[in-house]
């Protein structure tokens, strides 16, 4: 697969996810901060995204990086070309797990729907109810997701962006390390990973970004809204 991660290929590739998800340029850079003119270089294949780049704009795109990195004919046609020299039992047991793939593909598979956008989240410091407004949006959907939420601060870049717009299912609980979206002292919301330190008996919100410390709170003063889903 020698055409993988050139330049040309994300040029390709960022214009199908531009086209595909209804975002212009110009927005795409003002989403993620991203200087309009590098923005242009990668489009015209003049430059290559550093890897934190990419993952930014997968995330954005709700994609995997490997989305805007491969060239989607060459891995078609290798797989093609594979599957011809295979037995004909051995090309079942490859048909019969494409298939299941694909059925656990399509049950989660985003819809384009309304959503309660509930209003925004802090990625850094929590955020006081009284900072944003809600309404409602209508976007593609991750499958299990009951709300939607705007993310103001970088503390969970790369995986999250800031400017972003995530999705979480409302659920009273999460397991270690899961992310979700927090309500702090009864008046503040944050999005963050979720632990627990044993030993002090203290909630532990903490971000992706290494600059940010760890939150550590008393279990009386978090209410878990929900887990994010992607």
């Amino acid at each position: 697969m020698s055409n993988l991660g050139n330049k040309e290929t994300m040029a390709q590739n960022i214009k199908y996810y531009l086209k595909q998800k209804g975002v212009s340029r110009h927005k795409l850079c003002d989403d993620l901060n991203i200087k309009y003119t590098t923005f242009c270089t990668w489009l015209q294949a003049d430059a290559y995204p550093r890897i934190d780049k990419i993952e930014m704009m997968a995330n954005y795109f709700n994609i995997s990086k490997a989305n805007l990195v491969e060239d989607k004919d060459a891995i078609k046609n290798d797989i093609t070309t594979i599957y011809n020299q295979l037995h004909e039992k051995r090309q079942a047991k490859v048909y019969n797990y494409a298939r299941e793939q694909l059925d656990e593909q399509n049950s989660g598979i985003n819809e384009k729907r309304s959503i309660y956008l509930v209003g925004t989240s802090a990625a850094g410091e929590p955020i006081e109810y009284g900072d944003f407004d809600s309404e409602m949006i209508q976007t593609d959907v991750p499958a299990k997701a009951d709300k939607a939420i705007h993310i103001k601060g970088d503390s969970m870049e790369p995986k999250i962006a800031n400017n972003s717009i995530i999705f979480y299912h409302e659920q009273p609980t999460l397991e270690i390390g899961e992310i979700g979206i927090f309500e702090i002292n009864g008046s503040a919301v944050t999005c963050k990973k979720y632990y627990v330190d044993y030993n002090s008996k203290k909630i532990v919100l903490k971000s992706i970004n290494p600059k940010y410390e760890p939150m550590y709170f008393n279990g009386d003063q978090v209410r878990i809204l929900g887990k994010v889903v992607f």
